[in-house]
């Protein structure tokens, strides 16, 4: 007697699970970067000076959307 189970073609669960380990990827990039833009907006003048950022350099870099 079968119980039913539907399989996945040969290959196919590989395949989720890369496309899966992509987005998580991704979404830990765009994390990152989110993360980064939010402390180079609270950097002094001084510290960002430091690193050799105006200031409007780093607010033209802090206003991106997290996607670019």
């Amino acid at each position: 007697m079968t119980t039913g189970t539907i399989r996945a073609p040969v290959g196919a669960t590989s395949r989720a699970r890369r496309l899966f380990s992509r987005v998580i990827s991704w979404i830990a990039e765009r994390e990152e970067k989110r993360l980064s833009r939010l402390a180079l907006a609270e950097l002094t003048d001084q510290q960002l000076a430091d690193i050799g950022v105006t200031p409007a350099q780093a607010r033209r870099e802090a206003a991106q959307p997290f996607w670019r």
